[in-house]
């Protein structure tokens, strides 16, 4: 690897072993043409392909499935889906539990938080070879820098999406409300707590803030988790400091500030007393029910229609702490579409992206669903004005988006949208696009490490503000290293020191 100049800005890269949702890639101009997904996928005998995905079953959800089921065989794909919906709080271990049973589940999403540790445990099936015979518009649109990040050990296990990929932590919020109140643009920390007290003054039956204090991440010192989001981490890299070095995210100053600023904001009232409460926070935004969120850099387009429909003068303004400041690019892929390894049809799971990537009509149908019946279009962008609210198809979408194909809300200004598609302009690539963690040999160590911390931090007491920090703070510390904290650190710094040599 050419030898980079340092970044200008304090830059850490957490490393994660633990969960979480939200960026994705750039590619190239849509394909003109090309709907089959293969000759291995397309034949005379039916397929039933069993999807297995998080959530509920999208309103509408039969009748939309025999019209997409109805375009397939129409383009030589003769597949019929069948899916499984299994809630959130359950959903990996569903998937380990079909894969450990044997149970032929074909096509489920996934989260490059996940994706070493699940190819560890055989979840995940290798798809090189498959997308050679039926993902040809899926390889040759996606960008080769992207597909790293679904690689482990040089194999492809998942399929990315195709987004803007430079870290954008941020929140957003009502921007009516911040009008209404006189207050400018919110660029900081400092304009987003005034935002918070107005609300808390003048809106009593609204919670300022629901789903945690991630957007505080770009302000503090800009982070990317490389298994997964957030603050849902145990381990960062300074990529400032030579050589890199992995360390404890937990003693750094960056986490105590993090945590100390949302303790603050949880004792002066701006977040929920009780958390458990907002189990559905885009809907609680829709619903008027609290006034900010944490966001990224495409959430705001799954709430905004929803949030329009229940409040027709409401705006919905996005939120990024120093607007002005580099944007890095930490790795190249976040949700994922992947093949159980114990798919019977993984040939067929393939060719149904393929598919939906390949044209316009296929996205659209199987993103949106029926043009006038779930949707209709506005010019470029989708509107649900005359769509009875049982005909508005929202399937989790954000598992597949493809911002060549993408139709926004008539909603989204020019501004908003000219932001997303031209996010990743100028963004800085680290060294690290592509790293992977190899979590069993520490695998023990791990399940130790995580369970202390989800006492803790991740979705616990400090997360949420309800804990001080300088209370907990040395049991916490002893406790994550007497449950092998410095193993799990030497076995990282290994894995990373052969990463960065292969790059060289």
């Amino acid at each position: 690897m050419k030898k980079k100049k340092p970044f200008k800005s304090s830059v850490m890269i957490a490393v994660i072993l633990a969960f979480t949702m939200l960026a994705g890639c750039g590619s190239s101009d849509p394909a003109s043409s090309g709907n089959k997904g293969g000759a291995d996928a397309s034949g005379d005998k039916e397929v039933r392909l069993k999807i297995l995905f998080p959530g509920d079953p999208p309103r509408d959800f039969d009748a939309v499935n025999a019209a997409v089921s109805e375009k397939l065989k129409a383009d030589g794909l003769n597949i019929k889906l069948d899916y499984t919906f299994v809630p959130w709080d359950s959903y990996w271990n569903k998937q380990s539990l079909v894969v450990a049973a044997g149970e032929s589940y074909d096509l489920t999403w996934t989260h490059v938080s996940r994706i070493s540790q699940s190819v560890s445990k055989n979840i995940l099936m290798p798809l090189d070879d498959i997308l050679a015979t039926n993902g040809q518009e899926l390889k040759k649109d996606i960008s080769d820098f992207v597909w790293k990040s679904a690689q482990v050990n040089g194999k492809i296990y998942a399929i990315p999406r195709v987004v803007p990929s430079a870290q954008a932590d941020s929140f957003h919020i009502r921007g009516d409300l911040r009008k209404k109140y006189g207050l400018p643009e919110i660029k900081n920390s400092k304009d987003f707590e005034n935002y918070l007290e107005a609300i808390k003054q003048n809106e009593p039956q609204m919670t300022p803030l629901v789903g945690g204090t991630s957007g505080l991440i770009r302000e503090l010192q800009p982070n990317y988790f490389l298994n997964g989001e957030y603050m849902n981490s145990l381990f960062y890299v300074d990529v400032n400091e030579q050589p890199l070095t992995v360390k404890n995210l937990f003693k750094s100053q960056f986490y105590e500030d993090f945590v100390n600023i949302t303790r603050d904001w949880y004792k002066k009232g701006y977040m929920p007393k009780d958390p458990n409460l907002f189990k559905d926070v885009n809907g609680s935004f829709t619903q008027g029910k609290m006034a900010a969120m944490p966001s990224n850099i495409l959430r705001p387009t799954e709430v905004i229609d929803a949030l329009k429909t229940n409040f027709p003068e409401a705006e919905l303004e996005f939120v990024q702490f120093d607007p002005e400041g580099p944007r890095y690019i930490f790795t190249s892929a976040d949700n994922l579409l992947a093949v159980l390894a114990t798919s019977k049809h993984p040939n067929e799971a393939v060719a149904l992206v393929n598919w939906l990537h390949s044209s316009q009509e296929n996205y659209d149908l199987f993103t949106l669903g029926v043009q006038d019946v779930n949707y209709k279009v506005d010019g470029d962008s989708v509107t649900y004005d005359g769509i009875p609210a049982d005909k508005q198809y929202f399937p989790i979408s954000w598992a597949w988006t493809d911002l060549r194909y993408n139709k926004f809300s008539k909603y989204l200004t020019q501004d908003q949208l000219d932001f997303i598609k031209n996010y990743d302009q100028n963004a800085i690539k680290t060294p690290l696009i592509g790293f992977v963690l190899d979590t069993e040999p520490v695998k023990g160590e791990l399940a130790k490490l995580s369970a202390i911390v989800a006492e803790y931090s991740h979705n616990g007491p400090l997360m949420n503000g309800q804990v001080d920090f300088a209370t907990v703070k040395d049991q916490f510390l002893s406790r994550l290293d007497a449950a092998g904290m410095d193993k799990v650190l030497a076995e990282y710094q290994k894995q990373l020191d052969a990463f960065l040599a292969e790059q060289k």
